[in-house]
């Protein structure tokens, strides 16, 4: 099967079903709309040039027209090159410029600054417009108007590539990582085994469409026939707005959002009884912030963890979010519970070994979900993924059940006097202190340790916590060589395109000198 399949699987068994509600653009379509303004822009983009194995971008936040991309483009046997819409200029550049996209598909404010770096796109010949058109672009409208909404003929398999997405950039700059049609299907179908979806589901979109945080959640709902509801930012009000008036059933978010959604002062006068799910992960929750979210929106939670690689690899049932009871029980809620049918997966030593219960090893994980490798970077493939194994650089332990725990990323381990120091133990403690909204650990250099552990911290709002209450609040709960060094106050911490706390952003800011250490007043 192929992503049109997919798309045109539930075509078939109701048309007329809505398969999104763009609460953005206060724009509906059922599966029948859709799949004709899908036809109509594939037969446009072939019109104007797009051919098989072409890559074709969009910089937009999540709409309509953007799931109209993804399947025109994939249709037609072009790749989609989902950017990040709040991407610096340099990085569009970059990207736009390493993919080779030979069309670039915008919208709304995003316009202007595709505009000014246009003669630095070495590739992009055609330029799309989303809304208004400025004259130098075509207008996507005026585009699919024009064109037939019969299906295309196509020749497309599961090998071909269909979606480039790229990677955070947490180790370097950004990676293209390449997803055939079979990955993707294989990916919902994964998922549907995990998690419970039928066509009565609706489900709410709040990662951007430019991170798999979304995009494995549209498959799979789309591919059962359920409806997927847009919006074009996170934010409390909008998010609960829509769960209520939608009547949403399943949304997939990551730990930051849940922790606003639980600190919101209005969140008690919103109906959310409809949501039978709430996925979260991309980055580790915080044990004392997941407990107060299931005693104040209940115990509907499941962790999936995974990588734009890989797509899910483990997940965490509701079942397992146990937060009293016997301690075996318990301790559950700090793993990333177990592997998904249809993976392989291992947790090894530097020998290539499976450690044994309580030892510490890395997760690599084999599958039809797993990525082919790296867009025009064969060597960093080669280094990525080994005898058909991809390694996660996520280091991790096992219990006698199976469940894994991820420690920490490999690369992102502080290495100070000799000692190694995980800076999500460190994170997990300070999340405990009653004044902290959010905190990352990061390793700055140090003469005297080699690195220095360092806390950058977001208090709560109307809350205090001076530098050494936090360090002894540390020293109360860690080894004292774990607790920080320092700790500089901020108003925000930076975050990459799915919701994650961006270390590297916090290094690159502290070698430059430009961090902005002000405290929310």
């Amino acid at each position: 099967m192929v992503l049109g399949e997919l798309l045109f699987r539930s075509v078939r068994n109701n048309p007329d079903r809505l398969v999104v509600v763009d609460r953005s653009n206060n724009a509906n379509c059922t599966y029948g709309d859709l799949n004709a303004r899908v036809n109509r822009l594939a037969h446009a983009l072939t019109d104007v040039g797009v051919g098989k194995g072409d890559r074709v971008a969009i910089v937009q936040h999540n709409c309509l027209q953007y799931i109209e991309t993804l399947f025109a483009t994939t249709k037609i046997g072009a790749v989609l090159t989902a950017l990040d819409y709040r991407a610096a200029l340099r990085e569009l550049k970059y990207l736009l410029n390493d993919s080779e996209a030979t069309t670039l598909i915008g919208g709304g404010k995003y316009l202007n600054p595709i505009s000014s770096i246009r003669s630095e796109l070495r590739t992009v010949k055609t330029f799309i417009c989303i809304g208004q058109s400025t004259g130098q672009m075509l207008s996507y409208e005026e585009l699919i108007s024009s064109y037939s909404p019969a299906e295309p003929v196509t020749n497309v398999d599961e090998n071909d590539l269909a979606t480039l997405y790229y990677t955070s950039g947490t180790t370097g700059l950004p990676k293209g990582v390449m997803m055939t049609h079979g990955n993707l299907v294989a990916a919902t179908m994964n998922m549907l085994k995990a998690l419970p979806v039928t066509a009565d589901d609706i489900t709410l979109h709040t990662s951007p469409f430019s991170h798999i945080a979304s995009i494995w959640p549209l498959l799979g709902h789309i591919y059962v026939n359920g409806t997927n509801v847009t919006v074009d930012r996170f934010d409390p009000k909008v998010v609960l707005e829509a769960i209520e008036g939608n009547r949403v059933t399943t949304w997939n978010s990551v730990p930051t959002m849940i922790l606003r959604l639980v600190e919101y002062p209005d969140l008690t006068r919103y109906n959310l009884s409809s949501l039978r799910w709430i996925g979260y992960g991309a980055s580790p929750m915080p044990t004392e912030v997941l407990k107060k979210a299931i005693q104040v929106i209940g115990n509907i939670f499941v962790q999936v963890y995974g990588l734009t690689e890989t797509y899910i690899v483990t997940l965490l049932a509701t079942e397992d979010h146990i937060l009293q009871g016997f301690e075996d029980k318990v301790r559950r809620l700090r793993s990333c519970g177990k592997p998904l049918a249809g993976l392989q997966v291992r947790v090894v030593n530097e020998q290539g070994k499976d450690i044994a219960p309580g030892e510490v090893g890395e997760i690599t994980v084999k599958g039809a979900s797993v990525t082919p490798g790296y867009w025009k970077l064969p060597r960093e493939t080669a280094k990525t993924i080994k005898r058909g194994w991809f390694y996660t650089g996520d280091l991790a332990t096992v219990d006698e059940e199976g469940y894994i725990y991820i420690i920490d990323r490999k690369k992102e381990i502080i290495i100070s006097g000799g000692e190694n120091i995980s800076p999500k133990e460190i994170e997990e403690v300070i999340y405990r202190h009653p004044s902290v909204f959010e905190v990352a650990i990061i390793g700055v250099p140090d003469e005297k340790w080699g690195e220095a552990v360092k806390a950058v911290v977001a208090l709560k709002e109307g809350k205090t916590a001076t530098e050494e209450e936090l360090i002894a609040f540390c020293k109360e709960n860690l080894a004292h060589f774990k607790a920080p060094k320092s700790v500089d106050f901020v108003n925000s911490l930076p975050k990459t395109a799915s919701g994650k706390i961006s270390r590297k952003e916090l290094k690159d800011r502290y070698r430059a000198g430009s961090i902005d250490r002000s405290i929310r007043p």
